[in-house]
């Protein structure tokens, strides 16, 4: 890991990596078994709030099973779904966005928090951290803690993960996670969390630093947490948060989106797996697509005739290029696609620069820049090529590839304007990998317990 230099700065694994390659992969992490003694518990520490990416574990839930086709992810797209964007109360599934991490963290408490578990045990083992549920904060049945404090229902736990259905829209995520750091606070007597993010999990903390849970777009109010708790919800977070760390976060999108929404998965090529129809209709791909530069246009594929710039946010390059799945005259399919690409630029303006609520947070953004990490798509005489990371040889690897983790850049993940409040780190680690560097660790809980 290099010096820090303070001041500047997923298949979807972030992103949609996971979506796009890692949701292929349906096994699950295996159990923890809590070591004992313990640290005492530390009930003077500021509680820390994780907040994963996208992971294969959390898809197999939102699917029902391992063995259900991954189609089952897909979302609505009519009318109504697009007029209730932004609402966490809309079953875009069957299942309101709101409800979704009570269910989550029921299934997923003997699993490894994708990308993240190295802190959360260093916190508990060594810190005397004890992990609760964010929805019933005195809930520490996990396999992290030590069994008295598994039993104890006395005291507010110092530490929680929390997931939510990463395919909605980022205001959706973004109300979740302030409805819940104003409830964990509330029961604590905490006036700020930390927080610990990693991949898209990032955006969402980034945005909730700026808006709370307002649909800044949209200029609505988060519709979560009673009424005691509706201020807190729908101001800007930063307040109510002490420090924030981001690993390996896509500030500006990523070209794995928009492989994503081009690409089906297939199983040793033969069997498609239906899951780009199920990507088309989830918010977070289109809100993960890259940015554009200032003519709207973003550099995203090469040739041997040279790059070529793309409007990625007009509808009428998806519909041209047949970029579209299935029917691409659909009228609903339209209608949808391009309120999604519509939304994903608003966020990015909103997301855009430098913003005084998240400047009053010190933060540690932490990016990778020693592995092939695809950034553009190759032309081809029937449409695109997306390489694969151990496709060195291909005569345009060098310029569809930079330096990254593998999923999101070194540019990207440490892409944020200089500022006296952040610090940056460069390492070198796979995306799910950053927390394997006892050291970084330790520069971590340095930033975190200073």
């Amino acid at each position: 890991m290099s010096a820090p230099r303070a001041g500047w700065g997923a298949r979807i694994v972030l992103l949609v990596v996971a979506v796009a390659g890692a949701l292929a992969a349906c096994g699950q992490e295996p159990g923890r078994i809590a070591s004992e003694p313990r640290p005492p518990a530390a009930s003077d520490r500021v509680p820390i709030v994780f907040l994963p990416g996208v992971g294969r574990e959390v898809a197999r839930v939102l699917r029902g099973g391992g063995l259900v086709p991954f189609s089952a992810l897909a979302l609505r797209t009519d009318a109504e779904a697009i007029a209730h964007l932004g609402d966490p109360r809309f079953p875009a599934d069957g299942t309101p966005a709101a409800d979704v991490p009570a269910r989550l963290d029921g299934a997923l408490r003997e699993t490894d928090v994708r990308g993240l578990q190295g802190l959360i045990d260093h916190l508990v083992r060594e810190e005397g951290y004890v992990r609760g549920d964010p929805d019933h904060p005195r809930d520490k049945d996990y396999p992290e803690n030590a069994a008295t404090d598994r039993r104890d229902t006395t005291r507010a736990a110092s530490l929680y993960v929390l997931y939510y259905d990463w395919r909605r829209d980022l205001a959706e995520s973004a109300c979740v996670l302030a409805e819940r750091i104003a409830r964990i606070r509330a029961a604590t007597g905490a006036p700020r969390v930390h927080l610990v993010a990693h991949s898209f999990g990032g955006l969402v903390a980034r945005y909730s630093l700026r808006y709370g849970g307002r649909d800044a777009v949209r200029d609505r109010d988060c519709p979560l947490g009673d009424r005691a708790l509706a201020a807190a919800v729908n101001a800007p977070g930063a307040p109510g948060v002490g420090r924030l760390v981001l690993l390996g976060v896509p500030h500006r999108g990523s070209a794995l989106a928009f492989r994503a929404l081009l690409q089906d998965v297939s199983l040793f090529g033969l069997l498609a797996l239906g899951l780009r129809e199920a990507v088309f209709t989830m918010p977070l791909a289109w809100q993960l697509l890259p940015q554009p530069e200032a003519d709207g246009r973003v550099p995203l594929l090469v040739g041997s005739n040279g790059d070529e710039r793309v409007s990625l946010y007009a509808l009428r390059t998806w519909v041209e290029r047949g970029w579209l799945p299935g029917d691409g005259r659909d009228p609903e399919r339209l209608r949808f696609a391009e309120a999604m690409l519509a939304r994903a630029v608003a966020f990015q303006k909103a997301m855009a620069g430098r913003h005084p609520a998240e400047e009053a947070v010190p933060r540690l953004i932490v990016g990778a820049e020693c592995r092939p990490t695809p950034t553009r798509a190759i032309v081809t005489e029937t449409g695109v090529e997306f390489l694969a990371r151990g496709q060195t040889d291909h005569p345009l690897f060098a310029r569809a590839t930079d330096a990254g983790d593998g999923v999101v850049t070194a540019e990207n993940a440490l892409g944020l304007p200089d500022s006296p409040t952040l610090t940056s780190l460069a390492t070198c680690a796979g995306h799910n990998a950053y927390l394997d560097d006892s050291s970084l660790v330790a520069r971590i809980m340095e930033f975190l317990l200073r």
